[in-house]
C-alpha cells in the first residue's frame, strides 16, 4: 500500500480514499471561514473494524495527519450530501 502525503487541500476528491491516523477515510467537504477552514471525512469501515463518526481537520492537522492511498477509490454518495443539506434547515 502506497502513501503519498496531502500538501494542498485543494487537490482533496472525494473519490480518493485517505489515511488518517491508521484508518480509512472519505473526503466530504470543507467548512468554516475562507481564512480558518475545516475538512471534513467520512469513515470508510472495514470488516472487523467499527464504524467512528466524521472527523473534522484543519489545515496545519491535514497535512501532518492525512495521506493519500494510491490505487484505492470509493463511491461519492449523494445521500450524504443531501442530508447535509437537509441539516442545514
Amino acid at each position: 500500500m502506497e502513501l503519498n502525503s496531502v500538501y494542498d487541500p485543494k487537490l482533496l476528491n472525494p473519490t480518493k480514499v485517505y489515511q488518517i491516523d491508521g484508518a480509512f477515510y472519505q473526503y466530504l467537504h470543507s467548512s468554516g471561514s475562507n481564512t480558518h477552514p475545516k475538512y471534513v471525512f467520512g469513515h470508510l469501515p472495514i470488516p472487523g473494524q467499527k464504524q467512528k463518526s466524521n472527523l473534522v481537520l484543519n489545515r496545519d492537522k491535514l497535512i501532518i495527519r492525512c495521506s493519500e492511498v494510491v490505487g484505492m477509490t470509493c463511491k461519492t454518495s449523494a445521500t450524504k450530501y443531501c442530508s447535509e443539506q437537509l441539516q442545514l434547515f
